[in-house]
């Protein structure tokens, strides 16, 4: 196994011209992209983040902005899709826009790839990035971190053109060999990432060090004249990046009143188990339940030990090159960051290292250039084939609560005058977002509380108790034993209605006279 150099045939069509072939599976990687993201993409029920963004993006432009800021999120995300819920107000609606930008990041996996790499690396990670469950997921919620993993990958081809022509990324920005093109990406991709979400931020890190080596490496081989020339763009485009982030993240900062990290304090405690289950999701084609730090069964055990020796390949075959480095500390410098957090305070989720995925597939997709050119067709066939198979679960898995079910039994059957207690503090919001739209609202009928004083004190002057244990977003969840014992001063439940696997609905019957 030889380490792919600038010099190698395969390197060297890598970065020419594209022919008709490059732009059809790219095209192909789109469409696979988008159709896994879009097929059943209204299956799955808002959980509380998005249940959050429903309300955000329902207010005014300056409440918008200020729960954005208070809530430790900036505002661009939400503002986009305000406007785009102008065109249909419908749950599901408004997880397209995840859906289109998770293809797009497929896209550019496939770009990237493609010029390290060439067609075959360009093919192998295109298709992880596409059918990665974990992308998947993401691609079918409304939230930004696929916009987010989208802009990254935006700003990592601008970075990896500056590292495979160090030369001209020295140069001044009038000259006329001055890689425009990779200097405006990167710095563009950047910015838009940083001003879409925090998660971000160790994207900088990362391609300052790339920066660093790329200066390091003109001033072994090239005039002092070209490291400085590299070393004033290299500067310029970072008093640009934070002179258009700083200012964001300011606000935030004055937002949380110095209480920063206090605010996650509901991710499960740093482990093994949990390490692996965040590794496992994001690089190892593995599905993760959205509300219990956990992985799913999966249907095809050895694609993830096949993804992770694709890797290794990879990144042995990128040994000495600036690309590759720029690849290595792209895939590690985010989990390796909130790993180094997590000894204070508890930071790994899967979500957080979600863009992440992008380089290692990248990594993984020139590990298969490894494979004799003659069984390639064939390995790309048995991949996609895998990948479906392993995604098909997400499609008819419940990952998450069925907050809709319980919301719909409770519009169905609750009565004026009735109390609907609530054991997650969340529950309330979950309910009043995902009640049936033709349906009156729960709340204007019934008494909705997380507070169990209030629902015994109603519960006593004659009212009817619905109980609903069940929980709405990540965190410590109060079994159903436990919930019984917690409200048995109600008595013994009437009714119990189980929906899903997380939600169960108690109805206490109103006290009789005396009682």
């Amino acid at each position: 196994m030889n380490t792919l150099k600038a010099s190698d045939p395969q390197q060297a069509g890598a970065v020419g011209a594209w022919s008709t072939g490059d732009i059809a599976w790219v095209l192909s990687i789109l469409l696979i992209g988008l159709t896994a993201r879009l097929l059943h993409i209204e299956s799955q029920p808002f959980w509380l983040d998005e249940a959050l963004t429903y309300q955000r993006i329902h207010l005014d432009l300056g409440g918008l902005i200020a729960d954005s800021f208070s809530n430790r999120h900036m505002p661009s995300y939400f503002l986009m899709l305000q406007l785009f819920s102008q065109l249909d107000s419908a749950n599901a609606w408004l997880r397209i826009p995840s859906a289109l930008f998770g293809a797009l990041s497929a896209g550019m996996v496939f770009v990237i790839a493609r010029r390290i790499g060439g067609r075959s690396a360009a093919i192998v990670a295109g298709l992880l990035m596409a059918l990665s469950p974990l992308q998947v997921q993401y691609g079918q919620e409304a939230r930004s971190y696929t916009l987010v993993t989208l802009l990254i990958t935006v700003a990592l081809w601008g970075l990896v053109r500056l590292a495979q022509n160090p030369v001209r990324a020295s140069l001044g920005i009038r000259h006329a060999g001055f890689d425009r093109c990779g200097w405006v990406s990167y710095v563009v991709g950047t910015i838009a990432a940083l001003d879409v979400l925090g998660d971000a931020a160790p994207w900088l890190i990362a391609a300052n060090i790339s920066m660093l080596l790329i200066w390091r490496s003109l001033r072994g081989t090239q005039p002092p004249a070209q490291s400085t020339g590299f070393w004033h763009n290299w500067l310029l485009s970072l008093a640009v990046i934070l002179a258009c982030c700083v200012p964001f993240y300011g606000a935030i900062l004055a937002a949380s009143d110095g209480q920063m990290l206090q605010k996650f304090d509901w991710i499960p405690p740093l482990s093994w188990r949990n390490l692996q289950v965040a590794a496992k999701s994001a690089y190892l084609m593995r599905i993760a339940a959205v509300v219990r730090f956990s992985v799913l069964p999966t249907a095809v055990p050895l694609l993830g030990l096949l993804v992770a020796v694709l890797g290794g390949i990879g990144l042995f075959r990128m040994r000495g090159r600036l690309e590759g480095r720029v690849l290595l500390l792209g895939f590690a410098a985010l989990p390796l960051l909130l790993l180094a957090i997590s000894l204070v305070k508890s930071m790994v989720l899967p979500r957080y290292i979600l863009w992440s995925a992008a380089p290692f597939f990248i990594l993984a997709g020139i590990g298969a250039t490894a494979l004799p050119r003659r069984i390639v067709p064939a390995a790309v066939a048995a991949l996609l084939l895998l990948c479906a198979v392993n995604l098909a679960p997400v499609y008819r898995t419940e990952t998450k609560p069925r907050w809709d079910k319980a919301a719909a039994t409770l519009a169905a059957n609750v009565r004026p005058g009735d109390t609907v207690f609530t054991g997650d503090p969340n529950a309330p919001t979950m309910l009043a977002v995902l009640q049936p739209k033709d349906a009156t609202p729960i709340g204007s009928t019934a008494l909705v509380t997380p507070r169990f004083d209030v629902a015994l004190a109603r519960w006593k002057q004659g009212s009817r108790v619905w109980a609903v244990n069940g929980r709405s977003a990540m965190g410590q969840r109060e079994e159903l034993d436990a919930f019984k014992t917690r409200v048995a001063a109600l008595g013994t439940p009437a009714l119990e209605i189980p929906e899903g696997k997380e939600i169960t609905i108690l109805m206490f019957a109103a006290p009789r006279t005396g009682t």
